[in-house]
């Protein structure tokens, strides 16, 4: 997963997605737009007990690959 991380986070006309979680507010607006301005699109997913667990190797996440693309016209 490394890899994709690393790689372009623009991809197939969208923006890689890479999910943050958090109990701080204020921190994970921080993070978001430190995501957003390296080009990926972040998602919040709440706090540390639900958003960790989603995002933890064995979580339902970690292995998907997503791109948001931009809406239709």
């Amino acid at each position: 997963m490394a890899n994709v991380l690393g790689a372009d986070p623009n991809e197939a006309g969208g923006r890689r997605v890479i999910f943050l979680s958090g109990d701080d507010a204020a921190a994970k607006a921080a993070v978001a737009g430190l995501f957003g301005a390296a080009g990926f699109f972040p998602i919040d997913l709440g706090g540390l007990v639900t958003g960790g667990r989603l995002q933890q190797v064995g979580g339902p996440l970690p292995s998907h690959n997503l791109v948001r693309l931009p809406p239709l016209r």
